[in-house]
């Protein structure tokens, strides 16, 4: 009979390996020691189980930096018009919002502009929920000036693809849930992350799971309620500032199941995916693949 850690050493490779090995010693541990639960989610169940074939049709780094400052100007826009200002004296949560930019290296003549329209026009929050092939369900995260004109431009580019259309209100949202997230990336900026440490690091800031992103194996996530974004934001800055810097934070939506599609639908959805993310005003695209 072949061992069981050579059997997942030949179907995922050594690193993966040790990454279940570790998340089953700390599961064990913590489960006993502290009665709560916590796990380090290693790549490959965070996704496609296909991935480490077809991760090259995932977002390129310039679209990935280019939703990332889509977001951080949904930030802007939010705490500018919550609070009525754009100065970080007398508005907090501007001021935090200008840091995450700064940390992002976004262009000071970008940050002028989101502030400039903040002060100038009024925006709307929505979410439009999408049903895609094979089960695949996209929630629109925007904040938009239009939501008809919006709409009509995510349906131009379903219109391209086979198998999408809208979704009726609440159905794809029912999918997901609400949770808290840190991104970070460590001080050398590179993917080799302590991931023991950071199981530590996850366990004392009192978050429920930490994973590798799976878009960018550079920025480590650390997950926890919806209100524990800024309780984890906090501790880590406070405690671990020599090791990692926190990117960004904020409650997102993770599907309770990912879903297990064909190939061509996976590379449909990626694709649809990066090209709505590019349209102005787009926080983020959810999916439950």
């Amino acid at each position: 009979m072949i061992p069981f850690n050579q059997i997942i050493n030949h179907l995922y490779g050594r690193s993966s390996c040790l990454k279940l090995y570790r998340s089953a010693i700390s599961l064990n541990i913590v489960h006993h020691q502290q009665q709560r639960l916590f796990h380090l989610t290693p790549a490959f169940w965070a996704g496609h189980s296909k991935w480490q074939n077809i991760k090259h049709i995932k977002a390129s780094k310039d679209q990935q930096k280019s939703q990332l400052y889509n977001r951080l100007i949904m930030k802007i826009r939010t705490a500018v018009q919550k609070q009525g200002g754009a100065d970080p004296n007398l508005n907090r949560e501007f001021g935090d919002v200008i840091q995450e930019c700064r940390k992002a290296n976004m262009p000071n003549s970008t940050i002028e502009k989101a502030v400039k329209r903040s002060l100038e026009k009024k925006t709307v929050l929505m979410k439009l929920e999408i049903i895609g092939p094979e089960g695949s369900v996209l929630v629109i995260d925007a904040e938009v000036d239009n939501r008809n004109q919006f709409r009509n431009e995510v349906r131009k580019i379903l219109k391209k693809k086979i198998g999408f259309g809208f979704a009726d209100e609440g159905r794809a949202l029912s999918l997901f849930e609400e949770k808290g997230v840190v991104r970070v990336k460590n001080i050398k900026n590179d993917s080799n992350f302590d991931l023991e440490q950071a199981e530590e690091i996850a366990i004392e800031a009192d978050a429920e799971e930490v994973r590798i992103d799976d878009e960018d194996n550079t920025i480590l996530m650390f997950l926890g309620d919806e209100y524990s974004h800024i309780r984890v934001k906090g501790y880590i800055e406070k405690n671990y500032s020599n090791h990692y810097v926190v990117i960004e934070n904020g409650v997102e939506l993770i599907p309770y199941v990912r879903n297990e599609i064909s190939e061509q639908s996976f590379q449909q959805i990626v694709e649809a995916i990066n090209e709505i993310g590019e349209l102005e005003g787009v926080n983020r695209v959810y999916n439950n693949i």
